[in-house]
Order: structure tokens, then sequence, then C-alpha cells
């Protein structure tokens, strides 16, 4: 089952990057990206790059400096998303953010960081890489696709007013496009340029992460939904926009099951991608309409990827 393999894969990536993370010296603020960084998670992204680099016949150690890489990029990303200013959000996976620990101020400084450390490991591999102008390349796909032009930019859209006033559906794919189907492309892609596969399969690679990153995004909306309505989370939290302002559940539901259809298709016949197309399954699967995630020992919900 893709499930125990992907526990698996997290099981050891977590050890990995403790190991990675207590080579670290300096004082609050090593120790507050440490925080960050061993705050758990499924690891999809660093998961991701590994299936697009075995198909090229890639090992777990060939690339674990992009999958690591890839993670603290995303860990970045949800510091800065927890903050005040923006989600106000003082917990994470179930427990407090980090932020909430370390203070704001620190909070900005352990995003900036983790971003900048990203790159700096990720450079200071690839010499070490078989195929080094293809490494160069996923670097340059992570890059990409984590800037404005990305992740950031699909981010922005939640705290720009004057877009919020006049958001229609077609904005929402464009945001979760940016907010989550970026960095997972970034991840397919960097899998796949650093194994150096053939163009054409780089491009469906590129496709599919962008299918699977829209429906990820818009199920766990839906799944937020469910925890609302059945009282998980009595946390006010800022309004957000998510597509479920202008289309129902059972329609979002059908969308879900719809990219989901598109990104299995559009790999399946790739040597080597029964692992991806068993995952996306495995993600895009709606819950049955009795059940909803547990909520933490705090009161709060688990807070998604």
């Amino acid at each position: 089952m893709i499930e125990d393999v992907l526990k698996k894969f997290a099981e050891k990536f977590n050890a990995d990057v403790e190991k990675e993370m207590n080579s670290l010296r300096g004082g609050t603020l090593v120790a507050a990206m440490r925080y960050a960084m061993l705050g758990g998670g499924k690891r999809l992204r660093p998961f991701l790059v590994l299936l697009a680099a075995e198909m090229g016949g890639l090992t777990y150690d060939d690339v674990f400096p992009l999958m690591f890489g890839i993670e603290l990029v995303h860990t970045y990303s949800l510091v800065h998303d927890d903050l005040p200013c923006m989600d106000d959000d003082d917990y994470r996976r179930g427990r407090k953010s980090t932020h909430a620990v370390y203070g704001e101020a620190m909070g900005v400084l352990v995003g900036d960081a983790l971003l900048n450390y990203a790159y700096e490991y990720m450079l200071a591999n690839a010499v070490k890489a078989k195929n080094v102008g293809g490494y160069i390349t996923a670097i340059s796909c992570i890059m990409v696709r984590a800037g404005y032009m990305g992740m950031l930019g699909g981010q922005s859209y939640d705290i720009d007013e004057e877009i919020k006033k006049q958001f229609k559906r077609d904005d929402y794919i464009n945001m979760y496009s940016g907010k989550t189907g970026a960095l997972f492309q970034a991840a397919l892609g960097a899998g796949a340029f650093a194994a150096n596969l053939a163009e054409d399969t780089v491009m469906a690679l590129l496709k599919c992460g962008n299918y699977l990153g829209v429906a990820f995004q818009l199920k766990d909306d839906l799944d937020d939904l469910i925890q609302d309505e059945k009282g998980v989370d009595g946390k006010e939290k800022k309004p957000c926009l998510t597509m479920l302002s202008t289309i129902s559940p059972e329609a979002a539901k059908e969308f879900v099951e719809l990219d989901r259809d598109v990104a299995m298709d559009t790999v399946r016949d790739i040597k080597g991608s029964e692992n991806l197309v068993a995952l996306i399954d495995y993600l895009l699967t709606m819950p049955k309409a009795d059940s909803a995630p547990a909520a933490t020992a705090d009161g709060s919900e688990p807070k998604g990827e």
C-alpha cells in the first residue's frame, strides 16, 4: 500500500532531517529553525521528488539534498503563513506554531533563514551530483516555483483586499495553482530534471503536479469545512479565500475527483509511475460523509500541509 511506503519514507526522511538540523550551530534562531523543521507532517513534497527521480534510476541518497531543500522551502512558507500578519494561527499540526513559541519577529527571521539555507544546502551539494547540470536545473525549478510567479504569488491573493472583492472561480484555480500546485510542480520537476528524464516526461510531471496541487488544496478546504461544521475547531481565524465561496461542497468534491483523474491519466503511461499514480489516488480520495479528522489534545485541528 502506498500509505505504508509514504510512512516508511517519512520515518527515514525525518531521521535524516533531524540529523542535518542538529548539525547546525547557533543560538535562538537555529533552535527555532530546528523546532519548525521537526514539526512532523506527511513530507509529501520530498516524497514527490523521490518518486520522479526514481523514474530515471536515481536513489534516495542521490536526491536527498533536493528533498531536504524543498522541505526547508515548504516549512518556511508555513512559518510565515502562521504569523499574525498572515493567517494568525497559534497552532500547527497539533503543537504551537513557531512564532507562538519564539515570538513574531523571530518567526519572520526563521522563515527567512530556512529559505536561504535551502538554497545554500542544495547548491553546496550540486557539485557532488551525478548530473550536475540537471541538478542545477532542478534547483532553479524549485526557486522559480517558490517565488512571485508561483507560491508567493498564490499566497498574495489571500492578503489582497482589492482582489478579494472581485474574485471568481477561475481566480481561485489560479490561486491554488500558486499556493499549492507550484511546490508540487517543483517537487516533481526537480526529481525529473535531476534524473535527466525526457522533455515530454518532465512536462507531463509538471502538469500532473499542478492538477494534484489544485485538487489537494480544494480537498483541504473541504476537510476544514467538515471540521467547522462538526465543531472541531472553535478558534476564530482570519477569513481566507476558498473556492467554496463560489461552488457547493458537492461540486467541489466532483472538481477534486476530476482533477485527480486528470493528474493520474497524465502520468499513468510513464515507466515507473505506479507509486505516483497510487499516491495521487490516496491523497485525493474523498472522506466518507460521516468522518472528520480528529481534534488535537488542545482542541485545535491538525492544520494542513
